[in-house]
């Protein structure tokens, strides 16, 4: 006889563990197959158009054969790569020469990189000693040493006023010319000669 007590039947036990691991990789599959196969997530949303570059403040100094020829300063400036262009707020120029000061005032102006060609908007003013000029827009042309102003123009000085438009600043030549010429007005001090 036999001892059977404490032994196992030599199929039953497997077939119990292989039922066991069958059912494992069933669900592994159907988990792979549910999980695996989703859809790609959507692409990233694209990024915002980029800003041009901002700076707080700007100042340009040209010299030409170690002489300072002029210098610009603004409160702010957005620089344009594309356009070669920086856009410019609360902006202040002066140029220099042999005898010569100008003092220039603008609310906003435009300064290409390449050509060096400043244009200012807003009030601009601009000042020599007592010699005052106020228009809406002036231009710069470096080239030239020229700036112009081709708006309503008002000159001043103690005692004359001069008003027109077109009005082009030789800066070498320390000439004013103003192509159209609407009203002149002069303050004499005393009418009466001397007696």
């Amino acid at each position: 006889m036999k001892n059977n007590i404490g032994r196992r039947g030599h199929g039953r036990g497997r077939s119990k563990w292989l039922w066991v691991l069958g059912v494992m990789v069933i669900l592994g599959v159907g988990a792979w197959g549910f999980w695996g196969h989703r859809p790609p997530p959507p692409p990233p949303k694209p990024l915002a158009a980029a800003q041009p570059p901002r700076m707080e403040g700007l100042s340009l100094t040209e010299i030409h054969e170690g002489d300072k020829t002029w210098v610009l300063e603004a409160k702010k400036a957005d620089f344009h790569p594309e356009q070669n262009t920086i856009s410019i707020s609360g902006v202040r120029v002066e140029f220099f020469g042999p005898g010569e000061d100008i003092r220039v005032k603008a609310d906003a102006g435009l300064f290409n990189t390449k050509t060096r060609v400043l244009t200012l908007k807003g009030q601009v003013e601009m000042k020599r000693g007592e010699l005052m000029i106020g228009t809406s827009q002036a231009t710069f042309l470096p080239a030239e040493r020229v700036l112009l102003a081709s708006e309503h123009v008002v000159i001043t000085e103690p005692g004359l006023k001069v008003e027109g438009r077109g009005l082009r600043v030789e800066l070498a030549a320390k000439k004013l010319v103003m192509a159209q010429h609407h009203l002149t007005e002069f303050q004499v001090k005393d009418w009466r000669g001397k007696k």
